[in-house]
């Protein structure tokens, strides 16, 4: 085991193989590596494909860094015999497996759960799909645009016209976060049948369905009504002097406040805005009005009166203002790594803190193939079968 690999959080001592490229496979090892677990990342040759995007730095790309970290890589052909001897050796190991290939593609490889189980009873095999491992959409690829198109979450944005999908990987993001917390599960069932593992099997589909249909389902959940409600954007920016703010008022205390602050308490008693339905119903209209006066205010002034008044409004950042935000940086929601080769890296932090087994970034992403040999000498390999299977192309 590497130096990189020792280190402390609640799944310290778990062994996870993981074969994943992309992003919802990835961030999801990435997770559960931020949280201790050993993992062993197997690349075909060349290399996940988020290893080749820009932007980069020397040999590294940002989207592999950002989804990878803490993490083990080891090149294996698995299209060779001994390839698919060696992955598999690692899975027997392994507490989890993550995978995130097509349906049928690791049965063909010799990797399937039903392969595996009987000599790793433990083992909990988690695999990650567009649309899950059967049905009419099955074999079909999917990325996260796809899915947000699919879901109604576009055309909920703009309808026919200006349908817009969210600007961020929120699918792929939302399954890896899915899929840890499943992995997690399936653990904790593990330790109380008597080492009982399973499959699990977390589609995009599925998972941004869970996420997006909370409150886009509200119109459809009552079988047995006809009350329905227009599609209402509650997301609303206004200006200020030098930028914008945007919030959420929801009650009436808080619209009180906000109109006390900005001297407009004529709009207290607007008919228009009194109650919160009255208020949702015509909130551009309440956001105008007080747009009216906001643009006249520099931010930093909103902020330190909202502050005081205890409303909930932010300012609209930029990625730079973020980062400088004094509670950002006391929180350490974003961290900086050195590293000897890549210099000063900056990495979102895992999410959780812990008070007795702290979750912390401690080590970078792995370059390409970095710890083949290390892992092979683990499943006793021997320097000169290292060679051999090298010059054989069997890994690199």
């Amino acid at each position: 085991m590497t130096d990189e690999a020792r280190r402390p959080g609640p799944c310290a001592g778990l062994r996870v193989l993981e074969i994943t490229t992309m992003v919802a496979g990835p961030m999801a090892g990435q997770m559960l590596a931020d949280l201790g677990a050993e993992v062993t990342k197997i690349e075909a040759i060349g290399g996940d494909p988020m290893r080749h995007l820009r932007p980069r730095h020397k040999d590294m790309a940002a989207g592999f860094m950002a989804m990878n970290r803490h993490k083990r890589s080891i090149q294996v052909n698995l299209k060779d015999a001994e390839g698919q001897k060696i992955a598999r050796d690692l899975a027997l190991r392994a507490d989890v497996l993550l995978e995130n290939a097509r349906p049928g593609v690791l049965d063909r490889l010799g990797l399937s759960y039903a392969s595996l189980r009987d000599e790793n009873r433990g083992l909990v095999y988690a695999s990650v799909s567009g649309f899950g491992p059967d049905g009419p959409y099955a074999d079909r690829p999917a990325f996260d645009q796809v899915i947000q198109a699919m879901s109604g979450a576009m055309y909920l944005q703009g309808g026919w016209v200006a349908a817009e999908p969210f600007r961020t990987m929120m699918v792929d993001k939302y399954s890896a976060s899915a899929m840890a917390s499943a992995v997690l599960a399936a653990l904790l069932h593990r330790e109380r049948s008597g080492g009982e593992g399973q499959r699990i099997t977390v589609s995009l589909l599925d998972a941004f369905s869970s996420f997006s249909l909370i409150d886009n389902l509200y119109n459809h959940m009552w079988l047995d009504s006809d009350d329905r409600i227009p599609a209402i954007n509650s997301t609303i920016p206004i200006k200020t002097a030098d930028g914008m703010v945007m919030g959420h008022i929801q009650t009436d205390e808080q619209f009180v406040r906000i109109c006390r602050f900005l001297g407009r308490e004529e709009l207290i008693e607007d008919e228009r805005f009194r109650g919160p339905w009255n208020r949702l119903s015509n909130i551009e209209a309440m956001w105008r009005e007080l747009e009216k006066t906001t643009q006249a205010i520099p931010t930093a002034q909103i902020m330190a009166g909202v502050g005081r008044e205890g409303v909930p409004i932010g300012p609209v950042n930029s990625i730079e203002d973020f980062l400088a935000d004094p509670q950002v940086q006391h929180n350490e929601s974003v961290v900086e790594y050195r590293d000897e080769t890549y210099g000063r890296v900056l990495f979102a932090n895992y999410p959780a803190r812990f008070e007795k087994t702290p979750a912390q970034v401690a080590a970078r992403s792995p370059k390409l193939g970095e710890h083949t040999d290390a892992v092979l000498a683990e499943l006793g390999y021997s320097p000169e079968q290292i060679d051999a299977a090298r010059t054989a192309g069997v890994v690199a």
